[in-house]
């Protein structure tokens, strides 16, 4: 690492402040959200920076100010981890395919590309990457595996392979912790019980519930051998340090216990109990004092482990807190979580004992998108996040959040004059909120009473949906029944048995005489005449998305590696616009206001080989595919076009909404 106060790495080549720019694939004009946190943060090791690991990229930050100075290794996307060599001269990240790259920091080349052999490698995401203090050997551990991989970054030869005798998978699985002894002699990582072959399934998957990476094993870098398994633990092995003079061992178990082991001859040295039932984080400083750092609730505490005080303590008033990462033995960093979803990321240095705020854009999975009739205003409904609304003028401000009083919003619909109404789910009620009047809903509905059915405390609403006018609305619960409610009469329309489970979406056709009704289950899909409650036979039902053409006289219907154009009229197919071998499932459709072109978006499939998910553009009349966006690394949620037809949003589930001009193509 050069000592210079002006060291920066190369990426950090923006200067322009407006990130909802940076790195946009072709043809998008913005990107909304920074994507969702994948890995543990990484501090530079002179503190000047650090990068996170998210759904679109890894994002870097100056530590001084809190804010992004760079989105790199956007290629693929879905970065799970990422690491600095204490040498300062690499990076390494790891990808959603399994492949580790090591980067020259201050190059922004990309040196070096490992990959796991092949038989392993689908399965392979990488969860730790640590490079040994000398910076010769790089480490690679992996949720779905106990598989362990050390490389040397300079040249990407692998060194070694351990515990390769078996290449037994984990149906699900959890980060497991590495460490190098200061010297890079011993290499310690967590390893499961030998005796959990047995519950491995016909597809080499360990699916016992009882699974526990609770044995420490630790290597000889040399010769390869295991010389060591500490058995200690009785529940996961949460953390491991080796101490700077090399001669200890120290662990963190998910129970909150701290374990010493002599590294002369592996006999226990210590144990401490007295920190709490929860994750410890366990690391030494240059001095070679051990501290054990947890989160409890709303607290984040910094013990010093020999003497059982604590040094840091810091309390959030308003979150509970996840996630702690330890760099540097000087930063901390952890997630602030509210009920159980990301709010914000923050940083404690241990060293000033300051806690500041990380200016992360977290906006959830935007699960439905909707512009305004004056084209001004983005609403997005976002999975735990409830509604938020982007000035498409403006992007680059901090959008506004309409509060919902529970954040479940799963529908909106807005009038010619800007108001919006969210409509949300709770329990087995349905409450609709209007934006002028936040503080307490407009009107809500309550499930009546089935009989031979689920419970009533099993019963839930799973999808609602308002017709365009607001005079309908339809929900389904998870025990397949659908309801039509008149919402200005106050009365329940119909009651229809119309699945035997969860039903997945209801859509309204424009001039509400249909309702198509999915469950996700099949899928079986099937389509209402309002009016009577009855179904039409003929309609297809395997589809997993529907769209109404915004005259209501054509629906598009999903399917697998297919879209279909059925006539309403003539209740029969009229086109097949097939789909490319890359594009299996049409998770999302949407009409433009004109009716003359169709957008697709669809779902990511790994056995293809996909990087990007396409977005398609079709012309409706000529059944022509006019254009192909590919920006999201992960399923295609929603889709919406401004009235106008010139944009076009897309939400996935990569917690980014992507902007597309359509300008070239309109009209074309």
């Amino acid at each position: 690492m050069q000592n210079s106060e002006n060291w920066s790495p190369a990426f950090t080549q923006h200067n322009n402040n407006d990130i909802t720019t940076w790195e946009l694939p072709g043809g998008a004009m913005a990107r909304l959200g920074q994507g969702n946190l994948m890995g543990n943060v990484a501090f530079s090791p002179d503190a000047t920076c650090f990068v996170m690991p998210t759904t679109i990229g890894l994002w870097w930050y100056n530590l001084s100010t809190m804010n992004p100075i760079a989105l790199s290794d956007t290629d693929r996307g879905i970065i799970t981890a990422a690491s600095f060599s204490p040498n300062g001269q690499w990076l390494a990240t790891g990808d959603g395919d399994g492949i580790v790259k090591v980067w020259n920091v201050e190059s922004s080349v990309c040196v070096d590309q490992m990959e796991r052999d092949e038989t392993e490698k689908p399965y392979h995401l990488v969860s730790r990457l640590v490079f040994s203090d000398d910076s010769l050997y790089l480490a690679a551990s992996s949720r779905r595996d106990y598989i362990l991989y050390i490389w040397n970054p300079e040249t990407g030869e692998r060194v070694a392979k351990f515990h390769e005798e078996t290449n037994f998978r984990w149906s699900r699985g959890t980060e497991r912790p590495i460490a190098f002894s200061a010297d890079g002699s011993l290499l310690a990582c967590t390893m499961p019980d030998d005796s959990l072959f047995a519950s491995v399934d016909y597809q080499g998957r360990i699916r016992s519930s009882d699974h526990s990476f609770h044995k420490i094993a630790v290597w000889n870098m040399k010769t390869g051998e295991r010389i060591a398994c500490l058995t200690e633990h009785t529940d996961f092995v949460y953390s491991l340090s080796f101490s700077p003079c090399g001669q200890f061992l120290a662990s963190g178990g998910q129970d909150g216990t701290v374990r010493i082991w002599k590294v002369i001859n592996w006999e226990l040295a210590n144990a401490f109990h007295n920190y709490g039932a929860d994750r410890k984080q366990v690391f030494y400083s240059p001095e070679g004092v051990l501290y054990a750092a947890g989160a409890s609730e709303s607290t984040v505490s910094v013990w010093n482990v020999a003497s059982g005080e604590k040094s840091y303590t810091y309390q959030d008033e308003h979150h509970s807190i996840h996630g702690i990462h330890v760099s540097n033995q000087n930063q901390l960093a952890f997630i602030t979580v509210e009920r159980e979803l990301l709010t914000g990321f923050k940083t404690l240095s241990l060293k000033t004992s300051q806690v500041r705020t990380v200016n992360y854009t977290h906006i959830g999975t935007p699960d439905s998108l909707l512009i305004s009739p004056d084209g001004k205003i983005l609403f997005s409904v976002c999975r735990g996040k409830g509604i938020m609304l982007w000035d498409i003028d403006n992007l680059s401000r901090p959008p506004t959040r309409f509060n919902t009083h529970g954040n479940h919003a799963k529908s909106v619909t807005v009038s010619p004059d800007g108001k919006l109404q969210a409509i949300v789910p709770d329990g087995i009620t349905v409450k609709v909120w209007e934006n002028r009047n936040a503080e307490m809903p407009i009107t809500s509905f309550t499930l009546p009473e089935q009989k031979d059915t689920l419970h009533e405390q099993e019963r839930q609403v799973t999808v609602v949906a308002f017709a365009p006018t607001r005079s309908l609305l339809a929900c389904g619960d998870n025990d397949g029944m659908l309801y039509v409610w008149d919402v200005q009469q106050q009365y329940i329309r119909h009651a229809i048995k119309a699945y035997d489970g969860w039903i997945h979406s209801v859509v309204f056709s424009p001039n509400e005489k249909l309702l198509v009704s999915i469950r996700q289950d099949g899928p079986i899909s099937r389509l209402w005449n309002v009016e009577s409650g009855e179904d039409i036979e003929t309609f297809p039902n395997a589809n997993v998305s529907v769209a109404f053409s915004p005259n209501s006289n054509l629906i598009a219907c999903g399917m697998r590696q297919k879209i279909l154009l059925w006539d309403v009229e003539r209740n029969e197919i009229i086109m097949t616009l097939p789909h490319a071998q890359d594009s299996w499932w049409p998770n999302a459709l949407a009409f433009s206001q004109c009716g003359q072109y169709l957008a697709s978006g669809s779902s990511w499939e790994r056995d293809i080989g996909m990087k990007r998910v396409p977005i398609r553009l079709w012309n409706v009349e000529s059944g022509e595919n006019i254009a192909i966006f590919r920006g999201h690394p992960t399923d295609v949620h929603a889709l919406t076009f401004s009235p106008d037809g010139t944009l076009l949003a897309s939400g996935s589930y990569d917690g980014t909404i992507l902007l597309w001009d359509m300008k070239p193509y309109i009209g074309s």
